[in-house]
Parts: C-alpha cells; structure tokens; sequence
C-alpha cells in the first residue's frame, strides 16, 4: 500500500506546472553535521489552477541538484523556482 505522501508525489508530478523552492534549517544532532551546520527543506507545489492543489515539503541535509532531480522524477512540464543553481541541470532532463 503506497503512504498518502507517495499519492500526493505521484499526483504533483502528473501536473504541466509546478512551483519549487527550498530554505534552510538548522537541524540539532544530525548524524555527520554539527549543530550549526545548514540543512535544507525543499518545497514542490502544484500551480493555482491545478485541480487539486498539493504541496509537498522534502526534507534534505544539503542542498545538492539530484536532490530536485531525484524528487522530480517522472515529471515533464514548466517548473518555476528562483535561481537555485539545484534547478539548472533540470531542463536537461525533460523538465
């Protein structure tokens, strides 16, 4: 049985447009990382005329292109982010 998150993901990137984003947080005890290192939470949402909105939060240590490759696998379409250079291997991949 696939978890509610796995649907949600499965759905988000069936969609022609997406939005992305990521921040930083600071996670305490992370095995590898001292406290004061970066972490980063990267945001996938789906655009405002989506059926069903979904947005979905990925959790991860860095901040590293294969990180939105591997999230956005399968996905073919317009995606809108900032300049993160994470985005720039992605028209590459059919995104």
């Amino acid at each position: 049985m696939q978890s509610v998150y796995d649907v949600l993901h499965q759905k988000l990137c069936w969609e022609k447009v997406l939005h992305g984003d990521e921040t930083t947080l600071q996670v305490l005890h992370e095995k590898g990382k001292s406290a004061t290192s970066r972490s980063y939470m990267w945001l996938y949402r789906t655009s405002r005329n989506a059926e069903m909105p979904i947005v979905l939060y990925d959790y991860q240590p860095n901040r590293k292109a294969e990180n939105a490759e591997k999230f956005l696998e399968g996905f073919s379409g317009w995606l809108h982010a900032d300049g993160c250079q994470g985005y720039h291997k992605l028209p590459e991949k059919s995104v």
